[in-house]
């Protein structure tokens, strides 16, 4: 049986994306991400290919239907600011903005994800 249930609908699969993706069946091959299905709940997943440099996520998706459009920045970006323990009381450095940063920067989450921090 698996466990998809369970799972968040966000994995950080960094430090186990082979075995991650041995559970599942590969149905398709887009741009950096792979569409994959859990063979016993018929879960869908859109997987990060392996990148070394940067931060791999398995995110849970609904459909088949544009799944390679399927947007998980919002769901990324919070998963950030959990990580860096929530927000700060100060404001971006970015010029012109004023979102809180995020603990342990100078960065609003936008501005972060923006320069291409994914953890």
């Amino acid at each position: 049986m698996c466990s998809c249930k369970e799972k968040p609908t966000l994995i950080d699969i960094s430090n186990n994306h082979s075995d991650f993706k041995s559970k599942l069946n590969q149905l398709d091959v887009g741009n950096w991400v792979l569409l994959m299905q859990c063979p016993d709940c018929k879960q869908f997943y859109k997987v990060d290919e392996w990148d070394k440099y940067q931060i791999c996520y398995a995110v849970k998706i609904p459909s088949l239907e544009n799944w390679e459009a399927f947007d998980s920045e919002s769901l990324i970006k919070e998963q950030m600011v959990q990580n860096r323990g929530g927000l700060t009381n100060g404001s971006c450095m970015w010029s012109g903005c004023d979102i809180k940063q995020v603990k342990g920067s100078a960065y609003c989450v936008n501005h972060l994800y923006s320069g291409g921090t994914r953890a």
